[in-house]
């Protein structure tokens, strides 16, 4: 048999090349997929460290930083022709620890440390209300939630923990703000987000609008900017690399609230993240997300004047499928 000659082999490694090159040169379809009964777990965790400037009565500047891990199982009830999901999302386990001016406090629903702390003894009345239970989610294939029910439910039961132990109103009202069907509509949006409509091609971008907000914070909407980047990944494990840039805006400030008239004011804020998605399966690997936002809370001090805090917030988020 003849040599090839160096113009014929070049000629075969570029015949190779196009037929290995991956379905990203024509696009990829990227959507949730579920079958009925599936279930997949994911861990959450936020981290949220903060800076706290012009603290009544001259206390200078506070920090504090606050871990919270959640354990979240996800069980495909029904799935439509169209790949529409009825999920029911379990809460499992929550794990809190905080570092502040009162020092270390740490909360934990599968154990019992520091459980004779009164403070963490409140937390597991509050956190403890939501173990076991869950919510009913209707998701399409592209990430879109349709509904959100049971969240309320959840709330409602932990306003009765409040309402036997005022202790742990504080701890309540926060977690209770989160609850509601549509505050978790919100938070469900940002952690599953929004697909494409149609195949895309490395360096495409698209958009997703959210809005979230409670009495305390006011309503903000916010607008998440993907660009999907080069792929990884071969055979019948493709992975889509995720680029996201988030930005966020208080659209309504809320009113005074609360005895000493609060007003909470929010800054611009920004965040960039990545998801990584399992292409042929149909599913987020992980996801991370740092996000800074700068907030000002003005209020009336016993003396009978107005004092304002300033506070700059870093949260980082991240979520990674528990393998099985």
């Amino acid at each position: 048999m003849k040599r090839l000659s160096s113009i014929g082999k070049a000629v075969i490694l570029l015949a190779l090349a196009g037929s290995a090159a991956p379905a990203y040169a024509q696009g990829v379809t990227l959507r949730y997929k579920w079958t009925k009964g599936e279930a997949r777990t994911y861990r959450m965790t936020t981290q949220t460290d903060s800076v706290i400037t012009g603290m009544p009565g001259g206390a200078g500047t506070m920090t504090m930083a606050q871990t919270m891990t959640q354990v979240l199982k996800l069980t495909a009830e029904e799935v439509a022709p169209d790949g529409t999901a009825t999920l029911r999302q379990t809460f499992q386990s929550v794990r809190m620890e905080s570092n502040g001016p009162m020092g270390k406090v740490v909360f934990d629903s599968a154990s019992f440390e520091n459980g004779d702390s009164p403070m963490v003894q409140s937390m597991r009345q509050v956190l403890g209300a939501m173990i076991g239970e869950s919510v009913l989610i209707e998701m399409a294939a592209d990430g879109t939630v349709r509904k959100v029910d049971g969240a309320s439910r959840i709330a409602d039961k932990i306003t009765r923990v409040i309402a036997a132990d005022p202790a742990a109103g504080a701890a309540g009202q926060g977690i209770k703000s989160m609850l509601s069907d549509d505050a978790l509509k919100g938070t469900l949006e940002q952690s599953f987000p929004k697909l494409p409509p149609g195949p895309a091609r490395t360096g495409d971008t698209w958009t997703s609008q959210l809005a979230i907000g409670n009495q305390v914070m006011g309503r903000i909407l916010g607008e998440s900017t993907f660009t999907l980047k080069a792929p990884e990944g071969t055979g019948d494990a493709p992975l889509a690399r995720i680029g996201v840039h988030l930005a966020l805006k208080q659209e309504v400030v809320p009113p005074p609230s609360g005895p000493a008239g609060m007003v909470m004011t929010l800054g611009d804020a920004r965040g960039e993240g990545e998801i990584v998605f399992d292409v042929a399966r149909g599913h987020i690997q992980r996801s991370t997300m740092r996000s800074d936002l700068p907030s000002s809370v003005t209020m009336n001090t016993p003396e009978g004047t107005v004092t304002t805090m300033n506070n700059k917030t870093t949260t980082t988020v991240t979520m990674a499928l528990v393998e099985r």
